[in-house]
């Protein structure tokens, strides 16, 4: 039985990456979830795989589910019903990973390694984690955000708002005796 070592890499500016392991005979849903897992990404939206050429062109989709988008009106086959076996073509084999149709996260996954798995071992695994990737909700529209995120989102804005007014000098520390604007009777008097 034959390991493949894929490189999954986000399409971020973070340039954040992971080394996952995985079988021959385990499908592109067991992928699908070790990448999810592997980026810190919780979420249960549509996803799907291309099967890709060395320059990231889309080839046949492996979806998530049947959403009734198969080519010459065929079925695609499903990422439960497909082995990662089924789609290797060379040692660099060439994948694109697509999460979120809403929020378009993209994945480059290559084939940097190919070997025998380890008999004690679980796959898929993570054998290698560079980089902090984004948030699972970066990308998303405030209003589309769980109550909880859009509230601590709110909560950073008005403290940089508050932060922000202490350095134009609003604070408590720059008022003086006089007038609400610190400037006491500094100006002459002067009749309009």
């Amino acid at each position: 039985m034959s390991l493949y070592r894929f490189r999954v890499m986000i399409d971020d500016a973070s340039e954040a990456f992971r080394d996952i392991e995985i079988r021959r005979d385990q499908t592109f849903l067991d992928f699908h979830h070790a990448i999810k897992a592997a980026f810190g990404f919780k979420g249960e939206e549509m996803a799907s795989f291309y099967v890709s050429d060395e320059e990231w062109g889309k080839g046949a989709e492996i979806p998530l589910a049947d959403m009734g988008f198969g080519e010459d009106g065929h079925a695609p086959a499903l990422m439960a019903d497909t082995q990662i076996g089924d789609h290797i073509r060379g040692k660099s084999q060439r994948y694109v990973y697509a999460y979120d149709f809403l929020n378009m996260w993209m994945f480059l996954c290559e084939c940097i390694h190919t070997g025998k798995p380890a008999k004690e071992q679980t796959y898929p695994t993570v054998v290698l984690s560079v980089g902090t990737p984004p948030s699972e909700h970066s990308r998303m529209d405030p209003i589309l955000l769980p109550a909880e995120e859009e509230e601590d989102n709110l909560r950073e804005e008005a403290e940089e708002i508050y932060d922000a007014d202490e350095d134009m000098g609003f604070g408590e520390e720059d008022a003086e005796e006089g007038d609400e604007f610190g400037q006491g009777d500094e100006f002459p008097e002067e009749h309009y």
